[in-house]
């Protein structure tokens, strides 16, 4: 497992459970608003010295596991993305042996692995990103600039939807969750994401939009989307925003209002 970084302990990160929390380097995606740019731009590297590090994390957390998987109700792996670590499978083994739960965090864009994860019965709970309708979603993911960046990020979104219906089909909980930048998410946009949601007739989804901030270094400070200035709603705007989308969308939440 290429792991950037871990924390003992999130009360956050896992509804209702107490959980560490793991992070995966690497990603499809360079979405301007991503905090994760260390975990994101680091790529996977067969350096001696790089697999030594991501070896000591992964065995530091499995060693802390270990000790103390009595206190915990599960382990949140999140990234970065995940699903690109072909060793995962095997990584969540280990710790579904301490009895552990598993929340997993993904963009969505390899539902082959994700299929076969649930389908093993190894993740209980996901986070799926829902980055903005397809009219946008290659802007919002940062892969606007030439015709074949605009075309991955289409087949990218095909693979998002079909990560959708397999969670939608799977019985497994899951959320959907959006980082909302006022640039990238004016309100017909954000409608249009509602309707795209309710298509196949799902109007009561968990659906969690969290307001962008800029108080660390984004992926926008270290690509080429810098000349992107991205700004926040206030509070009274999105909750102005959740109420219009509840009109469409049922189980609209904000981050904040998170119910354990």
């Amino acid at each position: 497992m290429h792991l950037g970084g871990y924390n003992r302990l999130t009360l956050q990160d896992y509804p209702a459970q107490t959980a560490a929390i793991c992070f995966t380097t690497g990603c499809q995606l360079r979405c301007p608003y991503c905090h994760n740019a260390g975990l994101v731009l680091m790529p996977e590297t067969d350096t001696v010295s790089e697999l030594h590090h991501s070896n000591s994390l992964e065995n530091e957390l499995l060693s802390y596991i270990d000790k103390r998987h009595k206190q915990l109700d599960g382990v949140v792996i999140s990234g970065g993305e995940p699903l690109l670590q072909n060793d995962l499978e095997e990584f969540i083994k280990r710790i579904r042996s301490y009895g552990l739960k598993i929340k997993l965090d993904t963009n969505g864009l390899l539902p082959e692995r994700l299929t076969r994860l649930i389908n093993l019965n190894l993740v209980d709970y996901v986070a799926m990103d829902y980055k903005n309708c397809r009219a946008h979603y290659a802007e919002t993911v940062g892969l606007n600039k030439t015709d074949y960046q605009r075309q991955y990020a289409e087949h990218a979104y095909e693979k998002w939807y079909l990560s959708l219906r397999c969670l939608r089909n799977s019985g497994v909980d899951y959320e959907l969750r959006t980082t909302v930048a006022r640039e990238l998410h004016p309100t017909d946009t954000l409608l249009i994401m509602a309707d795209e949601l309710g298509a196949d007739g799902y109007y009561d989804e968990r659906w969690y939009l969290q307001s962008f901030t800029s108080t660390a270094p984004i992926i926008a400070d270290y690509t080429s989307s810098s000349e992107l200035k991205l700004s926040a709603y206030s509070e009274i705007e999105m909750s102005e925003i959740r109420n219009l989308l509840r009109t469409k969308c049922l189980s609209v939440r904000l981050r904040s209002e998170q119910i354990a």
